[in-house]
Formats: C-alpha cells, sequence, structure tokens
C-alpha cells in the first residue's frame, strides 16, 4: 500500500538528511511491524500552499494512487507576508484545496488522512495584518477539522496528541518556532505512526 506524505517544507525536511525525515522514520515504523507492506513516499516541497500542491497533483500524487494521501499543509496558506494585508492561500480557498484533495483521492480508490499541523512558537512578532502567526494559522487548524469530519474523512490533531503526549516544544521544534528538529521529526512519525493503528484498521483499508 502507497502512503503519500503530501505536504510543506514540515515534510520534506530538507534539511535533514534523508534517513531523519519524519515520512523516512514513519516507513521505519511500519517496517518494523509488517515489512512490505507499505512504501512511504515523501511529497513535501518547501514553501507551497494547497494551490501550488494542486498544481502538482497530476506528477507528485496521482501516480501513486490508489494508497493513503496524507495531507499536510496550512502553515503557508495562512501567512501573512509583512508587506502584506492578506494570507497567501484564504481560508474559503483553502477549505476548497482540501476538499478537492479527497475528492480525487477518493475518485482514485484511495484514502485521503488530513493532518491538524503541529503546535507552533514562532515568537511575538506580528505579520504584516498585525496578528501573530500563531493566530493566523490557528483558523486553518480548525478548517482541517471541520472539513475532515464534514467528508467523514479521517484526520490526526497533532495538537491534542501534542499534550497528551506532554511534548516539549523546545525539543521539538526549531529556533525559528515552526519547523522540525531531528527530535521533533521522530516524535511526529510517533504520532502519526499511533493514529495509523486506528486508520490502517479502517474497512477503507
Amino acid at each position: 500500500m502507497n502512503i503519500i506524505c503530501f505536504g510543506d517544507s514540515i515534510t520534506e525536511g530538507a534539511e535533514f538528511a534523508k534517513p531523519e525525515r519524519w515520512p523516512s522514520v514513519l516507513q521505519s515504523k511500519l517496517d518494523s511491524g509488517q515489512m512490505g507492506r507499505f512504501k512511504v513516499y515523501n511529497r513535501g516541497v518547501g514553501g507551497d500552499t494547497t494551490a501550488c500542491g494542486f498544481d502538482r497533483l497530476d506528477t507528485d500524487v496521482l501516480p501513486l494512487l490508489p494508497g493513503l494521501l496524507l495531507v499536510q499543509f496550512g502553515f503557508n496558506d495562512a501567512n501573512v507576508r509583512d508587506w502584506a494585508v492578506v494570507p497567501r492561500v484564504g481560508l474559503q480557498e483553502f477549505k476548497k484545496n482540501l476538499r478537492e484533495f479527497h475528492r480525487i483521492a477518493c475518485a482514485s480508490r484511495g484514502l485521503c488522512v488530513f493532518v491538524m499541523n503541529h503546535t507552533i512558537d514562532a515568537g511575538s512578532g506580528c505579520q504584516g495584518n498585525a496578528n501573530s502567526y500563531q493566530d493566523n494559522v490557528a483558523p486553518y487548524n480548525v478548517a482541517i477539522r471541520e472539513e475532515a469530519r464534514e467528508l467523514s474523512a479521517p484526520f490526526i490533531d497533532l495538537p491534542r496528541r501534542m499534550r497528551q503526549w506532554n511534548v516539549s516544544l523546545h525539543a521539538f521544534v526549531a529556533e525559528d518556532g515552526l519547523h522540525l528538529t531531528t527530535t521533533g521529526n521522530h516524535l511526529y512519525a510517533d504520532m502519526v505512526f499511533d493514529a495509523f493503528k486506528d486508520i490502517l484498521t479502517s474497512p477503507y483499508t
């Protein structure tokens, strides 16, 4: 079964050696239980929004379906540049793109799983709309949960899992308060793997 990790720099992990990126760690964890059953593909691209992701569906996702499409976007969609007052991708377009990712996965006999992005610590500075980055990202995470529930799609609530696991934000994210550390990559994979225990035994898989 193909597992397509589709997202931005959090998924790509370009600053790490490939074995230390969370999709690679996830592959190792899956192999430890059922070697050869799952093939994890890292289809993250740094800086991508859902709109950017939509433009590479035909090359990065469609050839790998049917499979499990793990959708991780939102940080760049919600980002408001210092010189702007609106996010890179508006909330309604973000929701529309999530629904389209889900529709395409299902049309190809796949399963779409949404990821609510991890808790961040991006400092106290304001973005171009005078809000903090945390405040700008928050409604996008809410939208992920709401769209998943409306579509009856599985979703992984990383902020809730981080609270339950007492994850130290200092250990989880790098100095920029957003990107993962090496420890963060391993914890990220742990949380996704833990969620997969239920998702991979669903009737869809």
